[in-house]
């Protein structure tokens, strides 16, 4: 193994929580794959230290609480090829919205006030990286003619683990003695593999790590001995589901007639909050929840055409259209962006060829509630 690791080889996996803020490992079919590195990081607080010492030197802070983390990736839009099936983000889009199911011929994301959790497993190089408690903050959707459908993808979670890669000096039973300096690179909860021993495919738990004693205590005993080179666990991907959709097949429609756009965006915040201040006997947010509105909004860019100008009266009169963004146009490989009510905020015209018109729009629910956005794979 590389002692260097390389940005070409990251993997990741999300699978869908059981309980919120408890770690679930993932399975072959939880692969994802993203476009360029996943970004990720959590914060550690520090509190400077005002007590007064007659000095002028500055002290080592105290330490505080772990932040909410924070992740964010790119991945395409990638329909299953099988209609009613779930594509490969299912489990992003599920926690985005709230709720997916079977429809019929269609798998419908639609919205719900309760979100669910995902933990994330990024792989990067020698070293496994778990975010656990993981939400959907929000998710850009960009579906244009001349590229890939593109989601952008952005959230918080509890806590982020990891477990790397070293050498043990020996083992006795579930013990391992580490080389000096190596117990640094793992944590507590996380899993690994200990020589060719994988523990029956399921990993061996860290129970309890002591960088003091370079020692790390395990679930189970290996089956092996002495100095073993020890790596993080991590599923072997399944086979890849789905193909990437090309914004240029599909076109939109606009209150049931078709609009020829050159893109389309659709944005949507879930404005999530975790609640890190409360006094919980640990030093990390292990709630969340939704104390304001949703936000979801999009544009339409357009060539300026004749029937263009209509839209800044759409706009004064607060008048709402069915809007549908289509990726794809064969069964099974095939999504749309529902806004059943889009309301048009004033376009914007622009240009030195042809005149371009930016149309704004925002997705607003009927009394019905909750039915101001669908995602819909068929």
């Amino acid at each position: 193994m590389s002692e260097i690791a390389y940005a070409n080889q990251e993997e990741m996996f999300v699978v869908a929580e059981t309980t919120a803020g408890a770690l679930e490992k993932p399975t072959a079919s939880d692969r994802m794959y993203s476009v360029g590195p996943v970004d990720f990081g959590q914060d550690q607080e520090f509190l400077d230290d005002e007590q007064i010492r007659a000095t002028a030197s500055r002290l080592s802070p105290i330490a505080g609480r772990m932040m909410p983390g924070e992740y964010s990736f790119d991945s395409y839009v990638k329909p299953s090829g099988t209609p009613a099936t779930a594509p490969e983000h299912g489990a992003l889009f599920k926690a985005l919205m709230g709720a997916g199911a079977v429809n019929g011929q269609t798998y419908e994301y639609t919205l719900a006030n309760e979100l669910p959790s995902v933990s994330v497993w990024v792989k990067k190089g020698h070293t496994v990286f778990a975010m656990r408690g993981a939400t959907v903050e929000g998710a850009d959707f960009a579906v244009s003619g001349d590229a890939i459908a593109l989601a952008s993808w952005s959230g918080k979670y509890m806590r982020d683990l990891r477990a790397g890669t070293a050498m043990t000096a020996s083992i006795s039973a579930a013990v391992l003695t580490m080389e000096a300096g190596a117990c640094e690179s793992f944590d507590e909860g996380m899993f690994i593999v200990v020589g060719a021993d994988d523990n029956s495919g399921a990993g061996f738990k860290i129970l309890n790590n002591n960088p003091a004693a370079n020692e790390i205590t395990l679930d189970a005993s290996p089956g092996v001995s002495g100095a073993q080179l020890v790596t993080p666990w991590f599923p072997t991907a399944g086979a890849e589901v789905g193909e990437p959709g090309h914004g240029k097949l599909g076109i939109v429609t606009v209150g049931g007639v078709q609009c020829v756009v050159l893109s389309a965006t659709v944005s949507m915040v879930n404005n999530i909050k975790y609640y890190i201040d409360e006094k919980n006997n640990v030093m990390t947010a292990e709630r969340y929840g939704r104390p304001k509105i949703r936000e979801i909004e999009g544009n339409l860019n357009l060539l300026f055409t004749r029937r263009g100008a209509g839209y800044f009266y759409r706009a004064q009169y607060q008048v709402s259209d069915a809007l549908i963004i289509p990726v794809g146009k064969t069964a099974g490989y095939i999504m749309e962006l529902q806004v059943p009510y889009a309301e048009y905020r004033t376009p914007k015209i622009s240009g030195d060829e042809e005149f371009m018109e930016d149309v704004p729009f925002i997705a607003v629910a009927s009394a019905s509630l909750n039915d101001e956005f669908k995602i819909v794979f068929s």
